[in-house]
């Protein structure tokens, strides 16, 4: 009941919100970051910026080492690769 009691208010507030992973390099290792905009009416009302997991490669696959409940590991693994396949085809050189 109280879940749809915050759905109620969430939609009669107009709130949304925008989540996007983010991942960065470091001494080798991946960091994860789950990034969740909060847009109170159209306005940025807050950011949060929280770490998700490392991010490593083993036998050619990719897994996630979560730094605390993750519910989507597979989510996050499936959109780093898509971005790093992406970013490594932009690398290539031109070919005719």
């Amino acid at each position: 009941m109280s879940d749809d009691i915050l759905d109620a208010i969430e939609k009669f507030f107009e709130f949304e919100y925008d989540i996007v992973y983010e991942f960065k390099v470091t001494y080798g290792l991946t960091f994860a970051f789950k990034t969740t905009t909060t847009i109170f009416k159209g306005k940025v009302t807050s950011v949060e910026i929280e770490p998700v997991g490392i991010i490593y490669e083993e036998n050619g696959e990719y897994y996630l080492a979560p730094l605390g409940k993750a519910d989507n590991i597979h989510e996050i693994v499936k959109e780093y690769v898509n971005k790093f396949m992406q970013v490594e085809e932009e690398c290539l050189p031109f070919q005719q």
